[in-house]
């Protein structure tokens, strides 16, 4: 499975490459560190999921969700915020996102959420 890191924080997109790393099926195909970047590289590079934080530079994730979700076919898109607002977390299901996970509490649920993935990736 073909992974892009959206996330301004090199910090945690090096310990999302790190844990993801572990995971035989699984390549990180690139990073984004803004909203701009995190669309064209899902543009340029067509990953299977997308690991998306909603505060970047440039925007908001939930822009460059709505943006990645208009192509066809749109890859996974894994929302990975510390903005775990119930608000955020509903506008996201309601333009597309797979799934939510609060960065500061659930790196293991989305560890899990990928590893179901890659073993069923219908």
């Amino acid at each position: 499975m073909r992974v892009l890191l959206a996330d301004d924080s090199s910090i945690v997109r090096g310990r999302m490459a790190s844990l993801l790393t572990d995971l035989k099926e699984v390549e990180i195909i690139g990073e984004a560190q803004d909203v701009p970047e995190a669309v064209e590289s899902v543009t340029r590079l067509k990953p299977d999921l997308v690991i998306l934080d909603i505060q970047m530079p440039g925007g908001t994730g939930i822009d460059a969700l709505e943006k990645i979700k208009r192509d066809k076919p749109a890859p996974i898109v894994m929302m990975f915020s510390n903005d775990s607002y119930s608000q955020y977390r509903q506008r996201c299901m309601e333009l597309g996102a797979d799934y939510f996970f609060d960065k500061s509490t659930e790196v293991d649920k989305l560890l899990t959420a990928l590893e179901q993935r890659v073993a069923d990736p219908i």
